[in-house]
């Protein structure tokens, strides 16, 4: 039988909710048209959810977070 807390764990990590570049912009406290910068330069992850015009941005805080850490103190 599975461990809960694993199965829990996972759950977790597949269902992360996705955040707007403002919300990542708040907690990097940063400008949000810099990350929708460093998105298209391509240093922080993200997704396009539709094509068109206006496509907005989506991320995932654990994406940005193994980012900022695998970037280390410069």
């Amino acid at each position: 039988m599975p461990d809960p807390a694993a199965m829990t764990a996972a759950a977790t990590a597949e269902f992360e909710p996705f955040l707007t570049a403002r919300e990542v912009a708040e907690r990097l406290r940063i400008a949000p048209c810099t990350v929708l910068r460093y998105f298209d330069e391509g240093v922080l992850p993200g997704r396009r959810l539709r094509v068109g015009p206006r496509r907005p941005v989506r991320f995932r805080w654990s994406e940005i977070e193994a980012v900022l850490l695998s970037e280390g103190p410069q």
